[in-house]
């Protein structure tokens, strides 16, 4: 796998602590076939298994694949205007497939 951090999400990262979580995820309570939906947050979620050293190159990406699939990029980036936030992409998308 690999990963691509943008130079503005890395500066926000760092802002933060210097760490990142990735993680896929279904919505609770949603229909069979939803795609998981990339999340990326600084702050340590409370489930950590699964969880693994992905990057280390001025910010730690930790990642969780979905199972045994993981993405061939994981991209890193910066969403928003008003609300600047840093997003995961599987494959340049936000959903993992």
């Amino acid at each position: 796998m690999d990963v691509q951090v943008n130079a503005e999400a890395a500066e926000m990262v760092r802002e933060r602590g210097g760490t990142l979580w990735v993680w896929a995820a279904r919505p609770w309570g949603c229909c069979w076939g939803t795609p998981a939906m990339m999340h990326a947050e600084t702050e340590q979620p409370p489930d950590l298994s699964g969880f693994r050293l992905v990057c280390r190159d001025g910010i730690d990406v930790w990642f969780r694949p979905i199972g045994d699939h993981a993405p061939d990029v994981l991209e890193i980036g910066v969403w928003g205007k008003r609300k600047r936030r840093v997003e995961a992409y599987w494959d340049g998308l936000r959903m993992a497939t």
